[in-house]
């Protein structure tokens, strides 16, 4: 059997400034949106709201879910990256960031976090993942 895509979901976190959330990880060497695979019998919330807890020790707050949408969007893995998936797709959920909430970096994920203009994602290196990812930000109004 051949490879497949990885189902995932990623956290499009949009600030009162409307700038969103992006971190650097050193795993990758680039930049990416706070995200991960779906584990079994996670549904798409239960997903991000685990993901956001472990990467970032983010509460999510279903009240500031603005949005899950139907679209998803893949990339490809570099090759030979990985033995079973040939790239993720993603569902995209956008929330508006609680100001008050806490965006720390918890594990080798991200070891820096920013708030950038959408506008902007494009002068960060976000390597193979950067037609999704402008693509997510299209699909959420915000480019």
């Amino acid at each position: 059997m051949g490879k497949i895509y990885r189902q995932a979901v990623m956290a499009v976190i949009v600030n009162e400034e409307s700038k969103i959330l992006i971190g650097y990880s050193p795993r990758d060497k680039s930049y990416k949106f706070p995200q991960g695979g779906l584990e079994e019998k996670e549904n798409l919330i239960q997903g991000i709201e685990r993901e956001l807890k472990e990467e970032l020790n983010y509460l999510l707050f279903h009240e500031y879910i603005s949005e899950v949408y139907d679209q998803k969007v893949r990339y490809p893995f570099p090759p030979d990256c990985h033995p079973v998936y040939m790239g993720q797709e993603l569902s995209i959920v956008k929330i508006r960031h609680r100001p008050e909430a806490d965006v720390i970096p918890q594990d080798d994920e991200f070891d820096e976090l920013i708030w950038i203009h959408p506008q902007d994602l494009g002068t960060y290196n976000y390597e193979y993942r950067s037609d999704a990812y402008k693509e997510a930000l299209m699909i959420c109004g915000l480019i």
